[in-house]
This record gives C-alpha cells, sequence and structure tokens, in this order.
C-alpha cells in the first residue's frame, strides 16, 4: 500500500513523537487530508504511521503569531528566517502550505483471558473490578466494559487449559492483547509495519466480512490480533 509521505529532518523526531508538534508549513510540497508516513531522514529512515488532518493554504505573510508558534517559530516574522534553509528563495507574498497531523497507532481494545468456563470467570472479574457485561455476548466470548462503556476485558472460553504455574516457568502466563484500528487499510497498513518490526503473521482473517483480523507473534512469541474494532 503506497502513502504520500510527508517528511522531517532527523531533528523533529523526538518533537512528533512526544505530541510537541503536529504542524508544519510547506513551500510547493501538495499533501492531502489523509493517511501518510511520517519519514525522518536519518541514515536509515524512521517511519512513523500518520495522518494529515488538514492542509490550509496560506500566503507567508498572512501566517499569524499562533501558527507561527505552533511550529516553533518566535512568532511570525520569524517564519522566513526559520525556513531558509529549507526554501531559501522563500518571500512574503509565497504561499504556503500549513500543515496538521497526528500520529496513527493501533489503540487496545482489551486484554483477552483463556479459561475453561468464561461465565464464571468473567463474573469473578465484573465483580473485582466493578465492571459490567457487554449486552449480547454469548457463553465463548464475553466482553467487560467499564462505567463509560469502554472494553477492559474479555473472556474467551477454551475446551482445555493447563493452569499456569507461576512462579515456576513450566506452564507459562496465558493471555493475549487485541489491539484495533478503524478499517481495513489501516489493518493492512499496521501488519505491514508489525511485520517490519520483527512480528511474524500467525492467522490470516483479513478477509472475514464482520471482523477482519490478524493474529501475530511478536519478536519473543507472543500473541496478540489486529483487527478492525469499534468501541
Amino acid at each position: 500500500m503506497s502513502l504520500q509521505e510527508l517528511r522531517f529532518r532527523a531533528t523533529h523526531l523526538d518533537a512528533v513523537r512526544a505530541g510537541t508538534k503536529r504542524i508544519t508549513m510547506r513551500f510547493n510540497d501538495p499533501v492531502e487530508v489523509g493517511p501518510a508516513d511520517l519519514v525522518f531522514e536519518f541514515d536509515e529512515e524512521v517511519r512513523l504511521p500518520g495522518r494529515i488532518v488538514s492542509a490550509l493554504a496560506k500566503r507567508v505573510d498572512a501566517v499569524t503569531d499562533e501558527e507561527a508558534r505552533e511550529d516553533g517559530f518566535a512568532g511570525a516574522d520569524e517564519v522566513i528566517p526559520g525556513l531558509s534553509s529549507y526554501y531559501p528563495d522563500l518571500k512574503p507574498s509565497d504561499e504556503l502550505v500549513i500543515v496538521r497531523f497526528d500520529l496513527v497507532y493501533p489503540r487496545r481494545m482489551h486484554t483477552v483471558l483463556d479459561t475453561t468456563d468464561a461465565p464464571a470467570l468473567a463474573a469473578f472479574y465484573r465483580d473485582l473490578l466493578g465492571l459490567r457485561f457487554r449486552p449480547g455476548d454469548d457463553d465463548d466470548w464475553i466482553v467487560l466494559l467499564d462505567a463509560d462503556g469502554n472494553r477492559q476485558l474479555a473472556i474467551q472460553q477454551v475446551a482445555e487449559l493447563k493452569r499456569p504455574t507461576w512462579p515456576t516457568s513450566d506452564v507459562p502466563m496465558q493471555l493475549h492483547v487485541d489491539y484495533a484500528v478503524p478499517s481495513a487499510e489501516e489493518l493492512e497498513r499496521h501488519r505491514s509495519r508489525a511485520v517490519d518490526l520483527g512480528a511474524t503473521v500467525l492467522h490470516d482473517r483479513s478477509t472475514d466480512a464482520d471482523e477482519p483480523l490478524y493474529v501475530l507473534a511478536d519478536p519473543a512469541g507472543h500473541p496478540f490480533c489486529l483487527l478492525v474494532g469499534h468501541p
């Protein structure tokens, strides 16, 4: 899947990751609202998954002090000097594009616990944590919600399960985490990123009409799911 790129110097990486930089000004660099790879120009490029939220065309001399400060300048009169190393011929009458962007990562949907008695374990965690059952679930898959309706735990029925023996390592702890993305396109994007980061695809259910998903193993072998999901 080919995405548009929004390229940055390496010095901006920490600020973008920290969330303190969410605006950039571009000249003769067309962008469109939608998914984008944020690319940081190290010797080996660093790519972060992003989305362009807005792209506002504006003359340089119309940039406000607030917009300039959002991009790290002291004020609007510092925009041309500050961008001179990128655009040495930039003039007050030239048109910039003020680009606002976000990082977009899979969100934790819930942690899934396996058990041979899903109703009993779900009731335990409901009472322990003050959660509630999601309406409509059957005894094989039970989702527990908090008071605001957010998923916190899912309990999954399995036919057989050896009880973990921690602190000994004879039988390891048993659970997995589900991570949700908003669309099938984003599912493929983040599956590809996960594999690039060292994950392995264990199961491909990406063509499922109701809930497309992948089951992957992290570099240490722990399973997790990426799926198209909603609250």
